[in-house]
C-alpha cells in the first residue's frame, strides 16, 4: 500500500504530468501552425505533339508558403530538368510513352514528395476532322489561340458557337463564371447587351444543352470548358459542383461526345495583381495577394481531378501548370496573357487533342 504521506505528492505530480503532457501538446500544435506546408498535383497523363513544347512549372506544380525552401527534381528519359520547370518539345523519333518522375525535397535534401506521371510525345496528326464548342470567360474570348490551334491542325480543328468569326467562333463571355452558364445570366459587350446566354432553357428554367442545339443550330464534335478564373474561392466546391451540373446535363443528350476541363492558369506576379487596374482607375483586384490566389487555383484543380479525373469521357486539360504565369501577361493585367500565353495555350491544347481525340 502507498504510505499515506506519499499519497499528496504523488498527487502533485501526476497533475504535474498533466499539466506538462497538456503544455507539449499545445506547443505541438502550435508549432504546426508554423511548419512550411507543401502540396502539389499532377496529372496521371501529359501530352506533347511533335514540334510543340511543354513545360511544368515547379513553382505551378507545387503550392508552398515557403517558395524557395524546396527543391524539384524531374526524371525522365526525354526533356529537360531545368531550375524552375519540366521543358519537353516534341520530337518524331520519340514517339511513345514515357515514365515521368517529380521528386520534391527540403533545404535538408530530405524527400516531401513524390509523384510519377506519363508522357505521351504523340504525333502532330489528327485523323479526321473536329469542330469544338468552347464554353468560358474571357480567357477564351476571342482569344488568338483559337487561331494557332488551326493552324497548328493544318484546318483540322475548328471552332464553333454564336460568337466570334466563322472558324474560331466560340462561347466565351468576359466576366462569366461556372455558376453564370446555370442561371439566366445577361452578357453585355462593350456596353451592349447579347440577351442572356444561349444555354439556358427559359421553359425548364436551367442549363440544357439540348436546348442550346435546337436554339443555335450548332452540333459540335467536342465540347470544351473552360472556366474557374472568375468565381474563384477557398472552396472551389461551387465551380466544381456547376462544370459537374453542366457535364451532365450534356452527357444526358450526348453519350459519347468528347469532353475537355481546361484547368484555369494562375494569376501573375504580385506587382501585376497590385497595380491592376479597370477603365475607370480604380484598383481591380483589391486586397488580393499571389499566393492566396495560387492556393485557390491548386485547390481547384485538385477538386477537379478528384471530380472528373476517372471520369468516362472527360479529360482534364492540365493548363494551370504550363503557362509560364512569371513571364507571359501583359503589361498592368493579372489576368490576361499576351501573344506568348496564346501560344503556350495552343500548345498544350493541341497536344492533349493529338493524344486523345479518336475519329
Amino acid at each position: 500500500m502507498i504510505d499515506k504521506k506519499l499519497r499528496p505528492l504523488l498527487a502533485v505530480f501526476a497533475l504535474l504530468l498533466s499539466v506538462l503532457l497538456f503544455w507539449n501538446i499545445s506547443l505541438q500544435r502550435e508549432l504546426e501552425k508554423y511548419k512550411p506546408q507543401v502540396e502539389a498535383y499532377l496529372p496521371g497523363d501529359i501530352y506533347v505533339a511533335v514540334g510543340s513544347t511543354i513545360e511544368l512549372y515547379n513553382n505551378q506544380v507545387a503550392w508552398t508558403g515557403i517558395r524557395d525552401g524546396y527543391s524539384f527534381n524531374w526524371d525522365c528519359q526525354v526533356g529537360e530538368n531545368l531550375e524552375d520547370r519540366f521543358s519537353v518539345t516534341g520530337k518524331e523519333e520519340q514517339i511513345g510513352d514515357y515514365p515521368l518522375t517529380l521528386t520534391i525535397y527540403d533545404y535538408n535534401i530530405n524527400e516531401v514528395l513524390s509523384f510519377t506521371s506519363v508522357l505521351h510525345v504523340v504525333d502532330q496528326v489528327i485523323e479526321g476532322e473536329f469542330s469544338v464548342m468552347n464554353m468560358g470567360d474571357s480567357l477564351s474570348n476571342g482569344r488568338e489561340w483559337y487561331r494557332t490551334i488551326f493552324y497548328l491542325s493544318d484546318g483540322q480543328i475548328t471552332f464553333t458557337g454564336t460568337r466570334g468569326w466563322e472558324k474560331y467562333s466560340h462561347e466565351g463571355r468576359s466576366g462569366f463564371s461556372a455558376e453564370d452558364y446555370l442561371n439566366p445570366t445577361e452578357y453585355f459587350s462593350q456596353g451592349d447587351s447579347e440577351g442572356v446566354h444561349p444555354f439556358y432553357d427559359p421553359v425548364q428554367n436551367m442549363f440544357d444543352w439540348n436546348y442550346y442545339k435546337m436554339y443555335t443550330g450548332k452540333n459540335p464534335d467536342v465540347i470544351q470548358i473552360f472556366l474557374g478564373t472568375n468565381g474563384l474561392k477557398d472552396d472551389p466546391s461551387k465551380t466544381v459542383d456547376a462544370i459537374a451540373q453542366m457535364v451532365k446535363n450534356i452527357r444526358k443528350y450526348d453519350k459519347e461526345i468528347p469532353i475537355y476541363l481546361v484547368n484555369t492558369i494562375y494569376w501573375a506576379e504580385q506587382e501585376k495583381i497590385g497595380t491592376m487596374v479597370r477603365q475607370d482607375g480604380m484598383a481591380f483586384l483589391p486586397g488580393e495577394f499571389k499566393n492566396r490566389s495560387d492556393k485557390r487555383i491548386m485547390d481547384l484543380m485538385k477538386a477537379m481531378d478528384k471530380k472528373f479525373g476517372s471520369m468516362d469521357g472527360v479529360t482534364l486539360i492540365p493548363l494551370a501548370l504550363m503557362h509560364n504565369s512569371k513571364e507571359n501577361f501583359q503589361d498592368g493585367d493579372a489576368l490576361h496573357p499576351g501573344e506568348a500565353g496564346d501560344q503556350q495555350f495552343a500548345e498544350v491544347m493541341y497536344s492533349v487533342y493529338c493524344g486523345t481525340l479518336e475519329h
